[in-house]
């Protein structure tokens, strides 16, 4: 990343009531929580505009929650999508538990989510016929009833913000974008294409072309916005962090290679960037959620308790506080700014 940062000189924040910038959310099912807190800080700022959204799988689900929504209700229905639950997690989020106790509460919510699914995101499939065609492990129906009451649909599509989905062609592998800029209308369809991650989630056919998580090319689909856009800064919000510790033990390993895998996706296109010469590049902002000790590991992603829905989206705004104290200190902007906040 030094060769990024090393790319131009640092600048000034823009001294202005209202600056224009592009946000990237990437992939990671329940940890999407940590960018609504990130989002609802950035919304509480005042003077930031969103002009662009891009997504990948949970992150094209924000994406659409925030466009598709009335200003002042994005935050309202960003809670609404992620305060969901039933009754063993509001009793699993009630018993209060911490520590090591907390470590197996939060596993007691994976297997839970793993054999029961998670109301208001996804269902198991309960086919027992052995000749019928294999389609996913989980059916994301009550997702797509959830967004049906959340997702203004027109209004996402109306242009105030612009909108790109990332989605990947499972047969040739190569990274699709549907984007109201371009003028494709999204609709729900391209969101669940996005969230196709397999085996767990069934990939959609759009127009002869069967579509996959966007995760599977492009986590945080960076690259759809760093040659376009030139108003303001990027402000990428990553669900998996590519620096961590040494892992002492099975469940960490397997944690922590889940998280170079995505996490260095995201830093790859970034470094690639910093060696395209363009005279003014957009300045770069990047969080990534760092899990807690207590996290279920390689799983947490399945971890949908209130508890640490909770803690996500505190984490989120945390981090993006951090991260506008940064850039407004007088410190100048660099190229590219990673927020690390002081735990």
């Amino acid at each position: 990343m030094s060769d990024l940062n090393e790319l131009t000189q640092a600048r000034q924040w823009p001294d202005s009531a209202d600056t224009h910038i592009a946000l990237v959310l990437a992939g990671g099912m329940a940890l999407g929580a940590y960018q609504g807190g990130a989002y609802e800080k950035l919304h509480a700022a005042g003077t930031l505009s969103v002009d662009w959204l891009a997504g990948s799988s949970v992150g094209a689900v924000n994406a659409a929650l925030i466009a598709g929504s009335r200003p002042d209700d994005r935050i309202e229905t960003l809670r609404r999508f992620w305060n969901g639950g039933d009754l063993w997690t509001a009793f699993m989020s009630a018993a209060g538990w911490s520590g090591e106790l907390r470590h197996v509460q939060n596993w007691l919510s994976v297997l839970q989510t793993r054999v029961f699914g998670a109301a208001g995101h996804f269902r198991p499939r309960l086919s027992l016929n052995p000749m019928k065609r294999f389609e996913s492990l989980y059916d994301l129906t009550p997702m797509r009833k959830r967004l049906a009451t959340l997702v203004d649909f027109d209004r996402l599509n109306n242009d105030s913000v612009r909108v790109s989905v990332a989605a990947t062609d499972v047969e040739t592998g190569e990274l699709v974008v549907f984007d109201t800029g371009a003028g494709t209308r999204i609709g729900m369809e391209h969101l669940l294409a996005s969230c196709g991650f397999l085996p767990e989630f069934a990939p959609v056919e759009i127009d002869g072309r069967l579509l996959g998580d966007g995760g599977l090319y492009a986590n945080a689909p960076v690259e759809i916005v760093l040659n376009t856009w030139t108003k303001g800064p990027i402000f990428v919000v990553d669900l998996f962090a590519s620096e961590g510790t040494r892992p002492a033990s099975l469940e960490a390993a397997l944690e922590r290679k889940n998280d170079l895998i995505f996490g260095n996706q995201t830093l790859r296109f970034l470094n690639a960037y910093a060696k395209v010469v363009r005279p003014d590049p957009a300045p770069i902002v990047y969080l990534s959620y760092r899990p807690s000790e207590h996290e279920a590991g390689p799983e947490k992603t399945f971890d949908l308790s209130r508890a640490t829905i909770s803690d996500r989206w505190k984490a989120g705004m945390l981090d993006m506080k951090h991260a506008l104290h940064r850039i407004t200190a007088g410190e100048g902007l660099p190229a590219l700014m990673t927020i690390r906040r002081p735990c």
